[in-house]
């Protein structure tokens, strides 16, 4: 088949301007996955806010650091790695899930990666009430700095819209690759410094967070909640991965969109 970019450009062009549609599917996913529920959703911020509380009591012994100090620091970074993380893994049955959809109607395919974006994005933004009361209690301070959480959580959707439409294109036709980014988010988690500082690896290895790309991807929305300014550095790693990103998707939506149907 001959690529088709401007296809590509006019599929992600429509679907991102089709926002009352991917927000109607977003918020139709949340309300299934919790239908019959008594709080919805919020079993989840429950959930993880025990699990935060809990681990940043007894890892702060453990390590010696002021309980005030380290629990905003690990809770902005859990909710921050939880939405990429989600993003990446509902991302790679983005298409599979829509199968019903790609295979009796015309629409744009975009639509379904904007819809992983978004609802991720929903649970993270219902997650800050487990912030907002560590914040209170920590006495976290609000600046400036503050509101660039705005443009990191802009970024972090803009980019789950591409990385959701390669990992749905590349899952729907090799479904082994799911099991493959799963097994490694799970190792990532535990090298990414989110239950630590980069500065405590040590000068022999702080530099390796510099080419970690998911910190970089946690760190332009953890360092604002946290009342500072991200890293120069994180920026233009987030950016360059944007651009580079998307570029990347363009040409191998172009090439294989149209057989997305006869992959699912």
């Amino acid at each position: 088949m001959m690529p088709q970019y401007e296809v590509a450009l006019a599929d992600f062009a429509e679907g991102i301007s089709a926002w009352r549609m991917w927000g109607r599917l977003g918020w139709q996913e949340i309300k299934r996955r919790y239908r019959r529920t008594v709080i919805g959703p919020f079993w989840t911020t429950l959930s993880l806010g025990v699990f935060i509380v809990v681990l940043g009591i007894v890892w702060a012994q453990l390590w010696r650091q002021d309980p005030k100090a380290y629990l905003p620091f690990l809770c902005a970074g859990m909710l921050a790695w939880t939405m990429v993380a989600g993003i990446i893994t509902e991302g790679c049955m983005a298409f599979v899930a829509g199968e019903g959809l790609i295979k009796q109607l015309r629409f744009p395919h975009s639509i379904l990666s904007c819809s992983v974006a978004w609802r991720n994005l929903v649970v993270f933004l219902h997650n800050l009430v487990i912030f907002a009361a560590i914040a209170v209690y920590a006495g976290v301070p609000v600046t400036p700095a503050s509101l660039l959480v705005v443009p990191g959580l802009v970024l972090v959707w803009v980019n789950g819209v591409w990385v959701a439409t390669v990992l749905g294109m590349a899952c729907a036709r090799f479904r082994d690759v799911q099991q493959v980014i799963t097994s490694v988010l799970q190792i990532s988690m535990f090298v990414t410094p989110i239950f630590f500082t980069p500065d405590q690896l040590g000068p022999r290895f702080e530099g390796f967070v510099d080419f970690n790309v998911l910190f970089h991807y946690v760190d332009i929305v953890r360092s604002p909640l946290l009342g500072r300014a991200p890293a120069t550095w994180s920026w233009t790693v987030t950016i360059a991965g944007t651009i580079l990103g998307w570029g990347f998707t363009l040409w191998a939506y172009g090439r294989y969109r149209g057989r997305l149907p006869y992959w699912l």
